[in-house]
């Protein structure tokens, strides 16, 4: 009594040729398989036929061999043939040596691989020898990067800041005014004239300074001092210039 027939594994519309024990590296062999994978079985065979890889004129005639299976024991049309699967497997590897300096020795690898190609009939295959893009898978385009580098990088200050400093500068020149006419109402115009040179003075030197337009407190803060420091120098103006001299009337 024999065992039963094994099944065939393939469609109908598929047929496969298989290389053993080449000698290379799956590495090496699958680089060769990858260019000819979802192509029509023509132009992988001009694919490989112009590679200048060693390994590409086995990898070839094994196509030819997987296309002549589906016409002779197939019946599959020739021109509609697409190089659906390239699979590579690891095979023996002989371990040799040479020898090296000392008296020592230095090992070597030499690798056999396996190799199935699949070829099936597509109908999508047309006439220039192309396949639809319904039966090759393709790669997602990835989405395309906003380009940071060109876009303007601008900073826009807050609109409360130059208000801040306006009203500040406003402020000290509002006080600064109203000592002026302090003074020049309680003592009359030569001491006025007199005392307008100082005030002009210690204006300008704090219209220099920096009002800081970041904070509120701070400009505040500047204005009360400046008000204080303007208020303090007109009563010490006019101390000085209104206080008589001690025995000055008697004497005359």
């Amino acid at each position: 009594m024999s065992k039963p027939k094994h099944e065939r594994a393939l469609a109908d519309t598929e047929a496969q040729a298989i290389l053993s024990n080449v000698r290379t590296s799956p590495r090496k062999l699958n680089l060769v398989a990858a260019m000819i994978r979802n192509l029509p079985a023509q132009r992988a065979i001009a694919t490989l036929t112009f590679s200048k890889r060693r390994i590409a004129h086995q990898v070839r005639k094994t196509l030819e061999s997987a296309i002549a299976n589906a016409e002779n024991n197939h019946q599959l049309d020739v021109d509609r043939l697409v190089v659906t699967r390239a699979e590579v497997g690891r095979s023996i590897v002989m371990r040799r040596f040479h020898a090296r300096g000392r008296g020592r020795s230095a090992q070597i690898e030499k690798w056999f691989s396996h190799m199935k190609i699949v070829v099936a009939e597509r109908e999508e295959v047309m006439d220039d020898g192309t396949i639809e893009a319904s039966t090759v898978r393709t790669r997602a385009p990835r989405p395309a990067r906003s380009d940071h580098a060109t876009t303007p990088a601008t900073t826009a200050l807050p609109a409360t800041v130059d208000d801040e400093g306006e009203a500040a500068e406003q402020a000290m020149s509002a006080d600064q005014t109203k000592v002026a006419d302090d003074d020049g109402a309680g003592h009359g115009a030569p001491h006025a004239a007199e005392t307008t040179p100082a005030a002009e003075g210690h204006a300008h030197t704090d219209a220099t300074l920096s009002v800081p337009s970041t904070e509120g407190t701070e400009a505040e803060a500047a204005q009360q001092s400046m008000s204080d420091d303007a208020a303090e120098v007109a009563d010490t103006t006019g101390s000085e210039h209104h206080t008589p001299p001690a025995g000055g009337q008697g004497a005359a």
